[in-house]
């Protein structure tokens, strides 16, 4: 019975809502309200959409040509003009013209022109035109986004002023402003700031991520060694200013720190044909895969030198943090400058030094 009766309103839902959107557009009258269960059954029967009301009140779903102040349905709500001040519907609002307002939506808003308000959806938010502000548990997407978008997975976007925050990815074709996501930023020009794991774009000058495809930026392999002789082979790339760091290493010393990681963010601070410097944030990890770890969070300066053709030969100082819970990670700490051993762990700052050649690619 449960089936039945669940098939039964879903087929009489569908073909309400394809009525009411396939309904044309009439010269509007204005009315102080409009109330009802589902179209036609309401006060303004078949020819709800030629009216534009001040309150909507329905049961399951409405139609109308427009709402003014209030409008609010058990299921779906079918606006053919403009939507003004709050709009809400348990599953679904469509809105033909101009919002100017607050839009709630269990699953879905889509609006065919701008929109001028805020959007929140469970699932998505989709505008056509112009948008302020666009909240969804999984995607927002619009043409235009001249202030915020943020979803629990992606936001897609042909031109940004604003912001755009994601879970999991963000899309446009320029940007002025800033991408955020838990994983991809994806851009033409951006005129601010991308963050996420991988950031791509034709033009980026302040990329924060481990990798950064920046087609006017710059990518490269290196191969460096630090005090310790923890030696890491290292991808970097970037924009202008702002580049990141993923590299891949070990150390020939000590069985219980043989192999790393590490990533950082790095800021080119000169940037000459034959000289320049940079600083990095790096994070290092090394262990042996069974529970043995050395961590080291540090600042490196890092003055460098064109050799030849692309290679650069690099060198400079750093101070460090480290933390570690065994014998051979305290051997790589050199010159400290503080420590203390808890009963299961060392921590220290220490001065270091990090160099190597790098490759341009």
């Amino acid at each position: 019975m449960e089936r039945r009766g669940f098939n039964y309103k879903y087929v009489i839902l569908t073909g309400v809502l394809l009525t009411m959107t396939s309904s044309p557009l009439f010269a509007q009258e204005d009315s102080p309200a409009h109330v009802g269960i589902i179209y036609p059954l309401s006060t303004h029967g078949s020819k709800a959409a030629d009216y534009t009301n001040t309150i909507s009140l329905h049961a399951i779903a409405g139609l109308s040509g427009g709402e003014k102040a209030f409008s609010l349905y058990g299921v779906a709500g079918i606006v053919k003009g403009d939507v003004s001040g709050f709009q809400a519907s348990g599953v679904l609002n469509k809105v033909g013209g101009t919002l100017n307002g607050l839009q709630l939506a269990g699953i879905v808003n889509l609006n065919e022109n701008t929109s001028n308000g805020l959007q929140f959806a469970g699932v998505l938010n989709q505008t056509k035109g112009n948008t302020l502000t666009q909240l969804a548990g999984v995607a927002n997407v619009t043409e235009y986004t001249n202030g915020f978008q943020a979803a629990g997975v992606g936001n897609l976007s042909k031109q940004v002023k604003g912001v755009q925050l994601a879970g999991i990815f963000n899309t446009a074709s320029d940007v002025e402003g800033a991408q955020l996501a838990g994983v991809v930023n994806k851009a033409g020009r951006v005129k601010g700031i991308q963050l996420g794991i991988l950031n791509i774009a034709e033009s980026s000058d302040y990329p924060i991520g481990l990798i950064n495809i920046v087609k006017d930026g710059e990518k490269s392999v290196g191969i460096g060694t630090d005090e310790g002789l923890s030696t890491f082979v290292s991808f970097r790339s970037g924009g202008r200013v702002l580049y990141g760091i993923l590299g891949l290493g070990f150390n020939p010393q000590y069985e219980r720190v043989r192999y790393g990681v590490e990533g950082g963010i790095g800021a080119k601070l000169i940037n000459g044909d034959h000289f320049r410097l940079a600083a990095e944030i790096v994070s290092t990890t090394l262990t042996d895969f069974n529970g043995n770890y050395f961590d080291k969070n540090g600042l490196r300066i890092l003055p460098s030198l064109r050799i030849a053709k692309n290679i650069y030969l690099y060198g400079g100082p750093s101070v460090n943090y480290v933390n570690t819970d065994n014998e051979d990670g305290k051997k790589l700490v050199k010159l400290k400058m503080w420590d203390k051993q808890r009963t299961d762990e060392y921590q220290a700052f220490h001065v270091g030094f990090t160099g190597g050649l790098q490759l341009v690619l």
